[in-house]
């Protein structure tokens, strides 16, 4: 087969292995752990209807597609939903209310319910002799069965204390909620990356094997053309130079996609083979409009793991309040009622079940409780330092982050615009300098050289369409929505 196929027979340098593959016959080669890809067919013109306006670069992304294959939708759908790392944040949202639950616990009065049997030990009276009436001894029972109900509530415990940890607790359930929402963003971000890494090594294997095709022709024609005795040797050792060259890349770009594709389905937790499902060639859309300026105000005012921290101090100035309220004495109010048989109130005792209450009030203070909750007053509001700046560090990464997906947005934008125009260009410049080589004008080196740039231009069309698309998911997280 020779290079004229891909030159004029087809209108363009047909680039790209259209990378369909035979499923069956790819996982058997992936599973088997041997080097090599999953089998490629490469798609003409008359597979992949040139439409209005299209241009090599079009049809070359287009040769990528897989209809029914898996797209990054679909990918990040798969990832999130499967992510450990999510499942660990959300272990946070978890734990949070329980905390909440806890900090409840101490707000409101402490019910302590008791029921108990006790033997007691026999005891001997004495004989009271009363006038009037002779001599009487009370018995003593040996046995006792008591219920008792207990209501206590501490004034300082549950206001000064339990109440501001309650409302931390409840702060950091939101902060763990925001929390949850960034790892999602995370996820997602890295979702994208490794389903346009995987296309881009499933790209580049079709341009080496491409690049090796035509290599392999020209090496033929050159021998051909030194038999004749119408090139030198040395041309042909440089062909074949080149067609060694081209071997080596291939092995390279089966290699990459074997690790791509690993890092995929290890982050969708699948062994399943993805197909590329995405079509490379259409327009990229829902991209931010606004301005750098407005995108950094929007950043600031919806980044969940800015909002996070912000709500992280919040509680813990809750959770300062709470520690500041344990340096006061401690009020409490108690209220019993026991229903006991023989209850040790009645004098003399009887075998039989009697209630009775009390209730009364308690002021408490331990200097050493007091010292103690200065001691955590302190720790926390280093904490609360330490999240301040947190902050203030995190707007600053903030702003450089959305600096970088705006400007690597436009970038990405004017990267795929030149190199459309370089693959067209370099299309048509080895078509001519195919053309010169056949009139004798030029000789095999300049050939290569302009395969060389028709490679390189294939290559940078492929990494454009993908890098607008990661630099488009890069902005979206960096002012705080799910790429």
């Amino acid at each position: 087969m020779s290079i004229h196929r891909y030159a004029v027979a087809f209108g363009i340098p047909f680039i790209f292995f259209g990378l369909g593959t035979a499923r069956a016959d790819a996982q058997a080669h992936v599973d088997s752990g041997e080097a090599r890809t999953p089998l490629v067919e490469r798609q003409t013109l008359t597979e992949t209807p040139l439409a209005d306006g299209d241009d090599a670069a079009a049809i070359a992304l287009r040769s990528l597609y897989v209809p029914g294959g898996l797209t990054s939708r679909e990918a990040v759908t798969q990832i999130v939903a499967v992510s450990p790392d999510l499942e660990r944040v959300r272990a946070l949202l978890l734990e949070a209310r329980g905390g909440a639950m806890e900090a409840m616990s101490g707000v409101v009065p402490r019910l302590e319910l008791l029921g108990r049997y006790s033997r007691l030990s026999p005891v001997d009276n004495p004989t009271f002799n009363i006038p009037g009436v002779g001599p009487v001894q009370f018995r003593s029972l040996a046995q006792q069965f008591a219920s008792d109900a207990t209501l206590a509530y501490s004034f300082t415990g549950s206001l000064a204390e339990s109440l501001p940890a309650y409302r931390a607790a409840k702060k950091n359930e939101v902060a763990a909620g925001f929390q949850v929402e960034a790892e999602r963003n995370n996820v997602a971000l890295a979702g994208q990356q490794a389903y346009y890494e995987f296309a881009r090594a499933r790209a580049d294997l079709g341009v080496a094997e491409f690049a090796l095709e035509a290599a392999e022709s020209q090496r033929k024609e050159t021998d051909a053309l030194v038999r004749a005795g119408s090139a030198a040797r040395v041309d042909l050792l440089r062909v074949q130079a080149q067609e060694e060259a081209a071997r080596v890349a291939v092995e390279r770009a089966k290699l990459a996609l074997q690790v791509a594709t690993r890092s995929l389905q290890a982050l969708m937790l699948s062994e399943d083979l993805p197909a590329l499902g995405e079509d490379l060639s259409q327009p990229v859309n829902g991209v931010p409009g606004e301005t750098e300026v407005v995108l950094k105000e929007r950043a600031f005012r919806e980044r969940p793991d800015l909002h996070a921290l912000r709500t992280y101090i919040e509680a813990r100035k809750h959770q300062l309040r709470s520690a500041i309220g344990a340096k006061l004495p401690d009020l409490l109010v108690r209220a019993n009622a026991q229903y006991s048989n023989p209850n040790l109130r009645v004098i003399p005792q009887e075998d039989r079940f009697v209630a009775t209450w009390e209730a009364g009030a308690v002021i408490r203070w331990a200097p050493n409780d007091t010292v103690q909750a200065q001691g955590l007053s302190k720790r926390i509001q280093a904490e609360l330092d330490r999240a301040h700046a947190d902050v203030i560090a995190l707007e600053q990464a903030i702003r450089v982050e959305v600096a970088q997906g705006y400007h690597g947005m436009h970038a990405a934008q004017s990267a795929m615009q030149s190199a459309r125009l370089g693959l067209e260009a370099a299309r048509e410049g080895y078509r001519v300098t195919r053309d010169q080589l056949k009139a004798g004008i030029v000789n095999t080196t300049t050939l290569l050289q302009a395969q060389s740039e028709l490679i390189r231009a294939q290559v940078d069309v492929v990494d454009s369409a993908i890098g607008l698309r990661i630099a488009k998911a890069t902005l979206l997280r960096a002012i705080g929505e799910m790429p």
